[in-house]
């Protein structure tokens, strides 16, 4: 059987794009959302999410662009400035570990229930990281931890933004999957959505979900309405979020036969 889990990444990150996600839930195919709990509009999502008692929400740590809550700034650009300064000692472990344990208390004290952890540019998918998520999941009793297991051999992967860099989270996820099953925690068999981040549209949609593998697969998506804030990620928030609501999409789904669940 083929069974899509299909994620809204960036809940909570403003108020356009957590609109454009909860009506990706109620009118179209997302079954699942990560929320950032140091995003600007973090209450609003937390609020509102709970008119929604079908959408499964986990945590979309954050740990890069946007400010901690343990310290109110930012400790890094991107990926890879976080990469180096983790690696370099200049992000110690037990910063991230207090950084996540915040992030993940302010969405029980908000009274979310949270089904998985995934990350802002993935970056638990770092050994050093992921470690930490996996016993921070467990103890907070989260069943599932995503695993960007997406192929850069698929159609539509090659030639995509930062194509290689991509390439090597695939990689990493390898380990990555290993190290989450190991601790008994859920992993999907594989992700799919990583090269077309930020620029999912119906066409490039409706080619995934005709070539779905057997198993469970999370599709990693990106809907919202335009948000100049965020204008520099070059996302096309709304492209997705009509794709993600199309009619055809859901036809092609029933005519599939492919299960949506969380």
């Amino acid at each position: 059987m083929k069974r899509l889990i299909v994620n809204a990444d960036d809940l909570g990150l403003s108020v356009p794009i957590t609109d454009g996600i909860l009506e990706s839930h109620a009118h179209g195919i997302v079954t699942s959302a990560s929320i950032m709990a140091n995003g600007g509009a973090f209450e609003y999502a937390a609020a509102q999410s709970k008119q929604h008692p079908r959408l499964s929400l986990g945590l979309h740590l954050s740990l890069v662009e946007e400010p901690w809550l343990t310290t109110g700034t930012p400790m890094a650009p991107d990926y890879g400035a976080f990469a180096k300064s983790v690696y370099g000692g200049q992000i110690q472990p037990q910063q991230i570990e207090q950084e996540l344990r915040a992030q993940l208390t302010r969405c029980r004290e908000h009274g979310l229930t949270l089904r998985h952890i995934d990350s802002h540019q993935h970056v638990h998918a770092l050994p050093a990281v992921m470690r930490i998520v996996v016993r921070l999941a467990k103890e907070f009793e989260i069943p599932r931890v995503r695993v960007p297991l997406d192929s850069p051999f698929r159609s539509g992967a090659i030639g995509s933004s930062r194509f290689l860099g991509k390439t090597v989270l695939c990689l990493l996820s390898l380990q990555a999957a290993n190290t989450v099953r190991a601790a008994g925690l859920k992993a999907c068999d594989r992700m799919t959505g990583l090269f077309e981040s930020g620029s999912l549209n119906e066409a490039r949609l409706l080619a995934i979900l005709q070539h779905l593998h057997e198993g469970t697969t999370e599709l990693m998506c990106h809907p919202g309405k335009r948000d100049a804030n965020y204008a520099h990620w070059k996302f096309h928030w709304e492209d997705e979020w009509k794709a993600l609501t199309s009619p055809t999409v859901r036809s092609l789904i029933q005519s599939l036969r492919i299960q949506l669940t969380q």
